[in-house]
């Protein structure tokens, strides 16, 4: 048992582990009496209070907390797949790395490296007409490129010595990399073990309903966050990782704005305006306000 720093609430860390040729790969599991089972708790770190919030990279039903202060790096990851041909599956691997994308950020999360590489596949053979409409990557891109193990060690290597933390947005590209380096016995020794999902952060936050999971680009929009020139195309493993990481950097600044589309994006799931959309759009300072304390579990 432990006490929040930010209000002396306890709660309790459990561990758990997942297993990848002898590797214990760790994720970190806060529960308690908190609104939503949000944890936005206040860590000290100087003179600044920063917002921590610690989620399994497992499938969970709600937001736990993912911590931002306890690591010394923060790396975005994001995965381009391309699907196995049934024939070839191998150990339940339905799908193939093709991209990766990575955004390194410093404690204050600031951008200080990024990292794209294309992966050569070993069960699929070229790239399909639909992912490469989709991603832009071609068959000659993994032709030439080097295998996943290498891949791995490579980005290893750029990640460094420091304490890291993965986030990514969904648990997808986390059970992705487990399943593929189980499939071809690809050690992962050297990688963190760290995982965060930022998807749930943001879909508890937007009260999107039945709706459910929220993706980068609608969550984007929503807080005026663009793919454009200096981010790329969307589906592009380092476009993606590049608009996650602004994701991330509101989050850990608590700096949310709705965006005035936000509403277009409710109109098109069918969830129609909501009152506190209306008083928004009068008073987008009360709208931001709320948004945030929402964060915060209150």
């Amino acid at each position: 048992m432990h006490l929040n720093r930010a209000g002396g609430i306890p709660w309790v860390r459990l561990r758990g582990a997942c297993l990848v040729r002898g590797i214990a790969l760790r994720f970190h599991v806060r529960t308690g009496g908190y609104a939503y089972r949000n944890v936005a708790a206040y860590v000290a770190s100087g003179k600044q209070w920063r917002k921590a919030l610690t989620v399994s990279a497992e499938k969970t039903p709600c937001i736990l907390a993912i911590d931002t202060t306890n690591f010394a790096r923060q790396i975005v990851l994001d995965f381009e797949f391309a699907p196995v041909p049934k024939q070839r599956q191998r150990r339940g691997l339905r799908n193939e790395i093709i991209e990766v994308g990575a955004i390194k950020l410093d404690y204050h999360g600031n951008v200080i490296g990024e990292s794209l590489q294309f992966v050569q596949t070993e069960f699929t053979e070229g790239v399909a007409f639909p992912v490469r409409e989709l991603t832009g990557i071609s068959a000659v891109d993994t032709a030439m490129a080097d295998p996943l193990y290498v891949v791995i060690k490579r980005l290893s290597d750029w990640i460094g010595r420091y304490s890291a933390q993965i986030v990514c947005w969904s648990g997808t590209d986390r059970r992705q990399l487990l399943t593929e380096c189980q499939a071809k016995h690809i050690d992962l020794s050297a990688f963190p073990t760290d995982w965060a999902d930022l998807q749930a952060f943001y879909t508890s936050i937007m009260d999107v309903g039945s709706h459910g999971r929220v993706s980068l680009g609608d969550a984007a929009t929503w807080f005026g966050i663009e793919f454009d020139e200096s981010t790329g195309h969307a589906h592009s493993a380092l476009a993606d990782a590049r608009v996650t990481a602004k994701m991330l950097k509101q989050m850990m600044d608590g700096d949310y704005h709705v965006s005035s589309r936000a509403q277009e994006i409710r109109q098109r799931w069918g969830m129609g305006e909501r009152a506190q959309t209306c008083l928004s759009s009068k008073c987008p300072e009360l709208g931001d306000l709320l948004l945030k304390l929402k964060a915060e579990g209150r």
